[in-house]
């Protein structure tokens, strides 16, 4: 009975810890989808390992719902019932961060990653502890022995083209401006950059080092700032691409490992035969009412206690005062970008509660920190600078990084026409030019 528990477990166990580190090396990795752009092959086996390893994931949520929502539907007094609709609760949570990303709510600065990553955590343990603490056969278990075959092959085949991208990158070079590079941007970074020579001040688009030297920005855009499909990199942690490779060769062996317990446990189940049967729910339409009301009460609890952590909201003194031409570009300002780039920002009702206020508020200081107008003296910075920015400027806006999707879905007037966003960059560029 116990190598039939495990046999569940182990694969469960297994591929989620894969799939966690195989959303961390995507995350982590975003830059060498610009740096590899030219390798011939890099692009088509990350997307290739993506693919895969979605289907995997899908595969695995699948086998974790089956187990953690038949632990939920299990008679118990009350106390014990909401134990055993956690799994079931973590995993609705996780499901929501998913949802953030598909919907590009919250992706602009670090809650989206955060709520997905602490979720999927929390319910990996919790559908490990459902699929230890019952015991399942028959039909059910084949189904989900089935789910975790392929989301355990899933893990080894992305595992693989992942390895095989950053082996084939490795050894034919990243694209020509970055020859020779595969560490961090920063002081330095390029052969004869002296320290600090590309540094930007505060107040700027991703104000940490530059790298670039004069003449050396790669077409399509600033990796430092929006990439050329409009997505933020996060350039704050810096794998080499030997690291992500070695990330491959551990997706490969984890999912070896799940494919060895998957079959172990298949074996062990097939031996027992009959023996193996599922308990049976006496009255699961009760059981599921109680369940939801467990649910609504956890996340009524969730919710007092997170009013209890704050998200100050602030709008410091106006430093510097920016003349618009025309006047309308002004207008423009205001409705699309003025919340998250001045000291002049609009608190609706909403952003008082939590956690609506955490999402808000971090928007509005990430904002802030890379380009804040009302803080800004334009007038101080050198010439190159100027240019610089509003080329930055005219790229997010052109490319429908700003305003972001989810500004957009509680501002719909904030949504500019290709006519409005031109006239706004064209003030912005004047306004630089002066």
């Amino acid at each position: 009975m116990q190598r039939q528990r495990w046999g569940i477990v182990l694969p469960i166990l297994l591929v989620g810890v894969g799939l966690l580190i195989a959303a961390a090396l995507n995350g982590l990795g975003a830059r060498f989808d610009f740096l590899y752009r030219n390798v011939g092959g890099f692009s088509a086996l990350q997307t290739l390992s993506r693919g895969v390893l979605g289907l995997s994931a899908l595969a695995w949520l699948g086998a974790a719902g089956l187990l953690a929502g038949r632990m939920a539907l299990q008679p118990a007094p009350w106390p014990r019932k909401i134990m055993l609709i956690l799994p079931a609760y973590f995993l609705a949570l996780l499901l929501l961060g998913l949802l953030m990303f598909l919907f590009h709510i919250g992706t602009t600065g670090p809650f989206a990653a955060l709520w997905t990553g602490i979720s999927a955590v929390l319910a990996l343990v919790g559908v490990v502890f459902s699929a230890f603490g019952q015991r399942i056969g028959g039909r059910l278990r084949a189904i989900v022995q089935g789910l975790l075959g392929v989301s355990g092959g899933g893990v080894f085949l992305g595992g693989l083209a992942f390895l095989l991208s950053f082996i084939l990158a490795m050894a034919r070079g990243p694209a020509p401006v970055f020859a020779g590079r595969d560490r961090p941007f920063g002081e330095g970074a390029f052969p004869g950059a002296p320290a600090g020579a590309f540094r930007a001040p505060p107040g700027t688009f991703e104000g940490g080092p530059r790298a670039f030297p004069p003449g050396a920005r790669p077409e399509g855009g600033f990796p430092f700032s929006p990439g050329p499909e409009g997505r933020s990199l996060p350039f704050r942690f810096f794998p080499s691409a030997s690291t992500m490779a070695i990330g491959g060769g551990v997706l490969i062996a984890l999912g070896i490992l799940a494919g060895a317990a998957w079959l172990w446990g298949r074996r062990g189940a097939a031996g027992l035969g009959e023996a193996i049967a599922t308990a049976p729910i006496s009255d699961w339409r009760r059981e599921g009412l109680r369940a939801l009301a467990g649910g609504g009460g956890l996340t009524l609890a969730l919710l007092l206690i997170a009013q209890l952590i704050p998200a100050p909201r602030t709008n410091p003194p106006v430093r510097t005062v920016v003349q618009w031409d025309p006047p309308e570009a002004q207008v423009l300002w205001q409705r699309a970008c003025a919340d998250c780039h001045s000291n002049e920002t609009r608190w609706p009702w909403y952003t008082a509660i939590a956690p609506a206020s955490w999402l808000v508020v971090n928007h509005v200081n990430e904002g802030r920190q890379a380009f804040n107008l009302s803080e800004m003296d334009l007038s101080q910075l050198p010439a190159a600078r100027k240019a610089r920015l509003a080329e930055e400027i005219a790229q997010v806006i052109r490319n429908g990084t700003m305003p972001p999707e989810d500004y957009l879905l509680m501002h719909p007037e904030a949504r500019l026409s290709a006519l409005e966003r031109e006239l706004l960059i064209q003030s912005f560029q004047e306004m630089l030019a002066r």
